[in-house]
Formats: C-alpha cells, structure tokens, sequence
C-alpha cells in the first residue's frame, strides 16, 4: 500500500512537472507572439508615417464618379491617365470604402505583365471578388463566371495596358452576361483597346461608352496634398505646385515624406522651403525636371476631359 502511494504521488509530481513546463512553454510563444505582433504594428506605423495619405485630388473625383456613373447607366468604362496622377491610390480608397461599406461594392485587380498575357491568370484573380471558383479551364471557368457571378457590382482592372486584346474581349462578354460592370484604367497604352478600325477592337470600343482622360493634377490638388504633410509658406507651396506639375501626386508623395523628417528632425513642427529643397537632394532627376520645366515655355494647365456616357 505504501509503495502505491509512493508510486501515485511520483506520477502525481511528474503530471504536475509537466503541466508546468507545458504551460511555461505556452507563456513563452504567447510572448513571442505578442512581441512579433508587437514589432509588426510599430514596424506598419513607421511604414505609414512615409505613405502618402489619401487625398480627394480632381484625379480621384473623375475615377469615383467614373465608378458611379458605370453603376448608374449599367454601362463599362476606360480612364487613361498619366503615370503618378493618383489612380492606383484612388482605387485602393474605393476598395477601403467598398469595404467599410461606406461606397459602392468594387473588387480590384491590378493586372501585371505576366498575368495579363494569359486569360486564364485573369480569371483566376477575377473569380474571388465574385464569388465563383474558377475551374480547369478557360472555358469552363468563363462559363461559371457569367453564370454565378455575384457580390462586386464594379470590376476595377489597374494596369489595364497589360491586358491582351482576347482577356479585354471575354471581360466584357462577362460583364454583359453577369450585368457585373467593368473599368479598366492604365496609361496611354490602354487606349490600343479602343483606337483601331479593326473589327475586334471596334467592338471593344462600343462596349466600354464611359470615357475619362486623366492629363496631371491641378495645383489646388497639389496645395491639399502638401497641407496634409503641414507644409508653411507661399514658397513651399510655389515648390510642391512645380513638382506637382512636372511629377504629379507620385512625386509629392515621394518628396513630402522625406522633407516631413527633416523638419521634425531640426525641431520644426511644419515644413518650410528650405526643408523640400533639402529634401529634393535625395531626387536628382526631379530635380532635372523641375530645371527643365522652368527652361520650357510656360503652357496653362487645364483639367481632365470629361465625357457624358452613353446609353448601351
């Protein structure tokens, strides 16, 4: 009797060992987890700090009224517009709104060299914003799509450019059957999916009415963008209008952040002249073009085309 208690209080003791080593361990990656989340929110705020904040730039008011008017008249869309004028941070605002339910429903997908030349790549990335899953082939997949397409009312294709002449092609033969409307957007390149008299093209063309021009960004854009980085003075304005107007929203988004740490840096809560054109050092080809600009004969700037859509 005695040797089984002493027996039953050794495996006691060593159930007890174990539960505490066990739940030592637990601790252990229960901190670890919380000091890698931990290192992984400060490391997303330092990121932040150097992002450039969305703002409601004319760029950003044609893509959303461009996303409306789609929604509006059930019709397609093609916005062209210069590298840096702001569209790929619209559509990422568009995305954050559709998600917090605070604008219309809208999937994304950014269309890259490679993915672009394969139909089947694009389906792949279009089909989870609609809530089809794709199958083993084109076809196949296509015909799920126009099928059991739901959720995102507006497709938005970044980088449209990408696209070969067939993916645009059975896009839209998407949309029409699914009534799921479509914008593509990208630089001047994208318009080879309209300017042509071949039959092909001509009929991609009919099918997208809405049309938008995108040429730069204004200088009242670039005056809200710079007063979102406390930016001082008729001549740090004067210089963020120059930038504006030779590198679009993409260059202030670079400079700003840079020229924002070097005046929190001296102790200045706002950034001054002097602080840009330090911060200018660090982009010598902005600098070029700021130089050459001022070299070229000066032309007015005027605001993005707008045309009325078309009914289908």
């Amino acid at each position: 009797m005695a040797r089984y208690k002493e027996h039953v209080a050794i495996e006691s003791a060593a159930k007890a060992e174990c539960e505490r080593q066990q739940k030592e361990a637990q601790t252990a990656r229960d901190r670890e987890e919380a000091e890698r989340l931990s290192a992984l929110e400060a490391r997303r705020a330092a990121q932040a700090a150097w992002e450039t904040p969305f703002v409601h730039t004319s760029a950003a008011g044609v893509i959303f009224d461009a996303i409306n008017r789609c929604l509006r008249f059930g019709q397609n869309g093609l916005i062209t517009g210069k590298p840096g004028v702001g569209k790929t941070r619209a559509l990422q605002e568009a995305v954050r709104r559709s998600d917090a339910l605070e604008g219309p429903s809208v999937g994304l997908v950014t269309v890259t060299g490679v993915m672009g030349n394969s139909t089947m790549a694009v389906f792949e990335e279009v089909a989870p914003h609609l809530g089809v899953k794709p199958a083993n082939s084109i076809a196949a997949t296509m015909k799920r799509l126009c099928r059991e397409a739901c959720f995102a009312p507006v497709m938005l294709f970044d980088e449209a450019q990408n696209l070969t002449l067939r993916s645009a092609r059975e896009l839209l033969t998407i949309s029409e059957d699914a009534r799921i409307q479509m914008i593509f957007l990208g630089n001047d390149e994208v318009l080879q999916l309209v300017n042509s008299k071949q039959a092909a093209i001509q009929q991609i063309a009919r099918r997208l009415p809405v049309r938008e021009e995108i040429d730069g960004i204004l200088d009242d854009d670039a005056d809200l963008i710079a007063s979102r980085y406390d930016v001082e003075g008729m001549e740090a304005f004067r210089l963020c209008r120059e930038l504006a107007n030779v590198r679009h929203a993409d260059g202030l988004g670079k400079v700003l952040p840079v020229a924002r740490h070097l005046a929190l840096k001296m102790g200045h809560k706002t950034v001054q002249a002097s602080h840009l054109r330090e911060a200018l050092i660090t982009f010598p080809h902005f600098v070029r073009e700021l130089q050459d600009a001022d070299a070229a004969p000066k032309i007015k700037r005027q605001s993005s085309v707008k045309r009325l859509p078309k009914q289908r």
